[in-house]
């Protein structure tokens, strides 16, 4: 059995628990408002192009030629070095929550079935720091430009939690709390790699007989993306927080929660693949799709709660 048949098991049975609680057991429904901080991420890249020279596009000769480590522009292997990554900082933006629980009679355990929402507004483009085969050489002459941008990244989550409260003779109840749930997040992604505008510095196609008329073709072409990507996360979270009892039904409260995701994956077509549609042949047939992958899906939360307990 596969990781995420256990997470969802998991995920189901908190649920089951949530909803199994007795009759007599204490409802009460929260809001929280605050600020997330998400962590800093590396966003990996990949895709399915084949070297330039055979991008019928950039090269009408594409056929005969050799993609420069040996393989034909035409072999069914199509194996490719596109691999990049850039670097972005953290960053922070608004999280709201809503939540029904219940106080389990005799006992300081209670469960909670709760949604809450973050924008982290990260609105970054940074320079590719990184990158496989021959990308790497070309940056900074034949590649002037290669970066990726973050503008925003959102979830809307789905979570249960079950919290230990520490309640003594006074107003205030500390407590702690963990969660497990599903995190159906939109990252707003954009790239942009554009080749030197002079042909005299473009090197790609030096090993091919027509390599003026490649160089002629590549020169000052862009590859662009920006798309509204998304995945969804298993996720987790721990929390700690400290309640005030204002009267008997009305409770205010102060929250910090910190929570892990899995990586968030996703795949598109370029927008235009060196100023071209994103395939390899003017037949619209081999497209090129580009994934990438971003394992550092974390963040830091602090906020108010309001709790009514009926």
């Amino acid at each position: 059995m596969n990781q995420s048949y256990f997470q969802t098991a998991a995920l189901v049975a908190l649920i089951v628990l949530c909803l199994a609680v007795p009759a007599q057991a204490g409802l009460y429904i929260s809001g929280d408002f605050g600020m997330n901080f998400g962590s800093s991420m590396t966003i990996d890249g990949h895709d399915t192009d084949r070297a330039s020279v055979c991008d019928e596009y950039i090269n009408p000769s594409y056929a005969s030629a050799a993609d420069g480590s040996g393989m034909s522009c035409t072999a069914g292997n199509r194996g490719s070095d596109s691999l990049w990554y850039s670097r972005h900082g953290s960053d922070e933006g608004p999280l709201f929550a809503l939540a029904i629980g219940f106080d389990m009679p005799d006992s300081r355990i209670r469960t909670e079935l709760e949604y809450f929402y973050r924008d982290t507004g990260y609105d970054e483009t940074s320079y590719v720091a990184g990158a496989g085969g021959v990308i790497w050489a070309k940056l900074g002459d034949e590649i002037k430009t290669a970066e990726q941008t973050i503008d925003s990244v959102t979830s809307h989550n789905l979570f249960v939690n079950l919290y230990v409260d520490f309640a003594g003779h006074t107003r205030l109840t500390p407590y702690v709390g963990l969660g497990i749930g599903l995190g159906f997040t939109e990252m707003d992604y954009g790239a942009v790699f554009s080749r030197n505008i002079d042909p005299a510095a473009i090197t790609t196609g030096n090993h091919l007989p027509n390599a003026a008329e490649i160089q002629a073709n590549l020169a000052g072409t862009t590859t662009v993306e920006h798309e509204e990507l998304d995945d969804t996360l298993f996720g987790y979270q721990l929390m700690a927080g400290l309640d005030y009892l204002l009267t008997d039904h009305l409770v205010l409260g102060v929250k910090a929660r910190w929570v892990e995701y899995d990586s968030f994956k996703d795949k598109d077509e370029w927008d235009a693949l060196r100023s071209h549609p994103s395939n390899l042949r003017r037949d619209g047939s081999e497209p090129v799709v580009y994934d990438i992958k971003v394992d550092d899906m974390e963040m830091f939360a602090v906020s108010m709660v309001l709790k009514y307990k009926f």
